[in-house]
């Protein structure tokens, strides 16, 4: 087995015995929360929250934002506003450690698209936001809908 390859699937072995330690030992809300933390490391490193930085200046009305972000930012479905929720249906699971493979689709790592997500519209709004995942592919939903409420 190549090197590189070995590499990968530690990282990959890695991961899920942190996750269902994480599951096993943890309280919800402290796994929530950590997972939710590295969620928006994500959105930093994959460039979102510089993109999400621009789109807050550029723009005041929400609407607008919303879809410059629909353009501008990578995600696995489209963003719709009604009111003060936002919503979003992904076909696929949207997380980049997911799409890129080092990570498996879990339960618990759905908390790290919550905290990318939350991350990215408390930044394109300026303002708290709150984050709810009604449905999870990796929870064994056909989806993942993210709904995003603010005042």
């Amino acid at each position: 087995m190549a090197e590189g390859h070995l590499h990968v699937e530690l990282l990959r072995e890695w991961i899920a015995t942190l996750l269902s330690s994480m599951e096993n030992e943890l309280d919800d809300t402290t796994m929530k929360r950590l997972l939710e933390s590295c969620g928006r490391t994500c959105a930093v490193h994959y460039g979102s929250i510089k993109l999400a930085q621009s789109i807050a200046k550029s723009a005041t009305e929400i609407d607008v934002r919303l879809d410059q972000a629909n353009q501008k930012i990578s995600w696995c479905g489209k963003w719709a506003r009604n009111k003060d929720t936002i919503t979003s249906v992904c076909e696929s699971c949207g997380g980049p450690l997911v799409k890129d493979g080092p990570v498996a689709l879990s339960p618990a790592f759905c908390n790290c698209s919550h905290g990318y997500v939350k991350g990215g519209f408390e930044t394109i709004l300026e303002r708290p936001v709150n984050v709810e995942l009604e449905q999870a592919i990796g929870r064994g939903d056909p989806v993942c809908q993210f709904v995003v409420r603010f005042q």
